[in-house]
């Protein structure tokens, strides 16, 4: 039987918080996976091993986006078949997504090995830190398949309304990766590698945590390999949702790489402190798109029966959850980030470095908190290609133009890339609002119904 959860009717602002909280405890401690690394290693090893492990963030990201923004395709179109009672359509999809991403994952690792060279080298990645950063993504790199598992668990169950059993998973894993980078960093002095193997142990533990629990509850997809199908319609289907959301979040992440290019040259401490500032906001943001993709849920559940209104309601609930709860956080991160870094580095200039820029970063909350649920609708409407514009524009036509002018032109240094994630989300708002205004966004959704 499918564990399913009824978006379509009850409170919406109930469902949208009660939907969100287990993402935000999930993506909470699945951001930590880094950050424990990143802890341990600015703990017990060099500013160099920090940098290395900051370094490899994004590039790491762009990989795994581009595959796991797949996962949106998997998500909606379950959504919409939830509703319908078809299990033998559910189960077809599901089980064609999972080939889907048994293969890219064989695929990304070959590449991110092979390609992990060079894309260090394009970022220009301080000389002191260039072999641990290579040595450290190399190891992340061939665990992929893990890392990539886990991301189509949570797929699969929000499509069916369950944000809930996959945060059990994530929660096990990052205790894992928390005793296992204790063990390999500070006991047996395994350096970097020892953070790589740490988080590629604790992802396989999750995965095969969620297979488990798929088995024992007798839910409708079992990741059994007798069940392993290849539709090419339905693997079609996702794709055509799926491929631009993967374009999406891979432009997303080579934005940072792009940042990160740009911030490098400035030296280590610059390097170090900006992998600790985009660390400390990833956190931040993590109610925003955990509220996205309860809005996103929410949207294609309800548009799948016809319920417009209801889906566009969505918006305004996520706004009233984030808004409150994002000044907040920005008023927590102005004045007390700086104790937050020193959490990662204890190098002075780090700690200087860092904080500044985490005073002029923390205003884009405020933006994030309206945009990211306007978005989320938008997702869940199926728009796919034209969320993928929109982010292509704001990216990689806003964000790293601006970052360089600030940085390069007015002089702004280091600090330029801060202004620069101010300024994206602004953008997005204001054409994802227009596109909304337009009713442009209906007439697709109704051909992806």
């Amino acid at each position: 039987m499918a564990l399913k959860k009824d978006l379509t009717v009850g409170n919406l602002n109930t469902q949208i918080f009660m939907f969100a909280l287990p993402i935000i405890i999930s993506n909470l401690f699945q951001a930590m996976y880094n950050a424990v690394d990143m802890y341990f290693v600015g703990k017990y090893l060099t500013t160099a091993s920090t940098a290395a492990v900051s370094v490899s963030g994004p590039i790491m990201n762009v990989f795994l986006m581009a595959v796991s923004g797949m996962a949106l395709g998997v998500t909606i179109i379950l959504g919409r078949l939830v509703g319908t009672g078809d299990n033998q359509r559910i189960k077809k999809t599901a089980n064609t997504a999972i080939v889907i991403f048994l293969i890219s994952s064989v695929i990304l690792s070959v590449l991110g090995i092979a390609l992990s060279p060079a894309i260090l080298k394009i970022v220009y990645t301080p000389k002191e830190t260039f072999s641990q950063a290579l040595s450290y993504l190399r190891i992340v790199f061939a665990g992929m398949i893990f890392t990539l598992g886990y991301n189509l668990v949570c797929a699969i169950q929000r499509g069916f309304g369950d944000s809930k059993s996959s945060m059990y998973f994530v929660l096990a894993s990052t205790i894992t990766n928390i005793v296992l980078d204790y063990l390999f960093i500070a006991v047996l002095n395994a350096g970097v590698e020892g953070a790589a193997y740490a988080t590629v142990i604790s992802q396989g533990v999750s995965f095969v945590l969620s297979i488990i629990y798929f088995r024992r509850k007798k839910h409708i997809v079992t990741f059994s390999p007798k069940d392993f199908c290849f539709d090419k319609k339905t693997a079609g289907e996702i794709i055509k949702i799926g491929l631009p959301s993967a374009f999406q979040q891979a432009t997303v992440n080579i934005a940072y790489v792009a940042l990160n290019g740009i911030v490098n040259s400035y030296g280590l401490y610059a390097s170090a402190a900006y992998g600790i500032c985009v660390k400390l906001d990833s956190f931040a943001v993590l109610p925003c798109s955990a509220v996205n993709d309860a809005v996103s849920a929410v949207s294609s559940q309800n548009l799948g029966v016809g319920q417009k209104e209801r889906a566009i309601k969505g918006i305004t609930v996520g706004r009233k959850i984030l808004i409150p709860f994002n000044i907040l956080l920005m008023a927590v991160m102005f004045f007390l980030g700086g104790k937050l870094v020193c959490l990662f580095n204890s190098d002075p200039n780090v700690i200087y470095m860092a904080h500044r820029y985490i005073k002029i970063s923390c205003i884009m909350y405020i933006f994030y908190a309206i945009y990211y649920p306007l978005m989320g609708f938008i997702k869940g409407t199926g728009n796919a290609v034209f969320t993928l514009l929109n982010t292509i524009a704001a990216q990689l036509i806003i964000r790293v133009p601006v970052a360089y002018f600030c940085a390069k032109i007015l002089g702004l240094g280091f600090y330029g890339a801060a202004v620069a994630w101010i300024i994206a989300p602004i953008f997005s708002n204001t054409v994802y609002t227009i596109y909304l205004k337009s009713g442009k966004w209906d007439k697709s959704s109704k051909t992806h119904i």
